[in-house]
């Protein structure tokens, strides 16, 4: 009966975890049926495994956790922008509109009297180090004698001269070898220094440019995870039908802040221009109101970066998901040009800043950035619309119409 026993633990094991096959399972429900011994197998079985049955409940999350999360996203970003604004004003770097904010956010925030008096304190130990040095008892009299007797001090008479020796030609020659040594340093200066300031001012931009999306990617993830998996979306029409949407939903949303994310590419301007974006009711109300104005606000809304318009599938838009599989996509990039096998005008011409699904931002040298080298400014018909399939990966500029330009609001 042992040997029986042992042949068939595995079989009971097996039942009781419901991993056999419908015909093992049946054959070993006869044989518990017949046999006692196995009963009482059984049993034991079941009473060792139900510990693990126990530890495959779900967890259940506690109640409000979205919201509270949400709650200190918004509080850290807030905190960091006044912070920032508190560490500006200590240091005096802040202009006359951002130094009354910062003013008033002191006198009646306490947490920010609290960072104000840090930042006093660090700063006032700087300036302690800038005090200037002061000289020594008697330098002035001590210099002006050293200097009267180097004056008075014999000088060594001259060597007579050559008579041989033409001291104007000697001198021509020599003003000629500066010339040419003044020439050859601006020679060089022109031709490998002033280009190789410049290309570092281009990776600066570039670099730059890179964080400002890598920013707008937290914010996009950050509402994702709060809406299904989902990214912002462009309707196929009506007011919210245009790919630059994505900054008012963003902003509603409390998921970024106006003040400390850019939409604007440094890489052609001297200064960040200082950019209002609408909500989504006033997108509304200005498409119930006027047409014109409000195309020329989708225009802006979104800044100088484009992004996915998603693809069409059975008449609808289907957009961006947060999943796996999807992290070499393209998600966003600088804004694309007006003619097709143009990079981007935001970096000269000589490429584009790509934004994956993944989070990672790479400088392309052409469009093709796609999944099998799609271009990401047109679908696979050559339109600047919505993509055909979920292969057909479009990135549209802010005022870009998912359904095409030739629709009718």
């Amino acid at each position: 009966m042992n040997g029986t026993e042992g042949s068939r633990k595995p079989d009971i094991v097996g039942f009781a975890l419901g991993i056999l096959e419908e015909s093992e399972s049946l054959e070993v429900k006869v044989q518990i049926e017949q046999d006692a011994t196995c009963q009482v197998l059984l049993k034991r079985t079941k009473r060792l495994l139900s510990p693990l049955e126990a530890d495959r409940k779900p967890l259940a999350a506690p109640g409000g956790l979205a919201q509270k999360a949400l709650s200190r996203i918004r509080a850290a970003q807030v905190e960091a922008a006044v912070e920032a604004d508190l560490a500006g004003l200590a240091i005096k770097a802040l202009e006359e509109s951002e130094k009354s904010r910062a003013e008033e956010e002191i006198e009646n925030n306490p947490l920010a009297k609290k960072m104000w008096t840090r930042f006093t304190r660090v700063v006032r130990v700087l300036h302690s180090e800038r005090k200037p040095i002061r000289a020594p008892g008697g330098l002035a009299r001590k210099t002006i004698l050293h200097v009267r007797s180097s004056i008075t001090r014999t000088m060594p008479a001259a060597p007579p001269l050559n008579r041989e020796y033409d001291p104007g030609a000697r001198r021509t020659w020599g003003l000629r070898t500066d010339l040419m040594a003044a020439a050859g340093l601006l020679i060089m200066f022109g031709g490998v220094i002033w280009p190789a300031l410049h290309r570092q001012r281009q990776t600066q931009k570039d670099l730059e440019c890179q964080y400002n999306l890598a920013q707008i990617w937290r914010g996009l993830t950050t509402y994702a995870s709060f809406n299904k998996n989902q990214y912002p979306k462009p309707d196929l029409s009506g007011p919210r039908s245009f790919a630059g949407v994505y900054a008012p939903v963003l902003k509603d949303s409390g998921h970024i802040l106006p003040e400390t994310i850019h939409l604007d590419c440094p890489s052609e301007i001297a200064a960040y221009p200082k950019r209002d974006i609408l909500s989504l009711k006033n997108l509304d109300e200005l498409y119930a109101r006027d047409r014109e104005q409000w195309r020329a606000a989708t225009d802006e809304v979104g800044g100088t970066y484009s992004y996915s318009m998603g693809h069409v599938a059975k008449g609808q838009l289907v957009g961006f998901e947060q999943r796996t599989g999807l992290d070499n996509r393209p998600l966003m990039a600088d804004s694309g040009h007006d003619r097709a096998c143009h990079n981007s005008p935001n970096h000269s011409g000589r490429g584009q800043n790509v934004l994956f699904g993944g989070g990672h931002v790479r400088f392309r040298m052409d469009r093709k950035a796609g999944p099998g080298g799609d271009d990401i400014f047109l679908s696979q018909d050559y339109c600047k619309k919505a993509g055909l399939n979920k292969n057909d990966c479009v990135l549209g500029n802010s005022g870009d119409r998912p359904a095409g330009d030739l629709v009718s609001d």
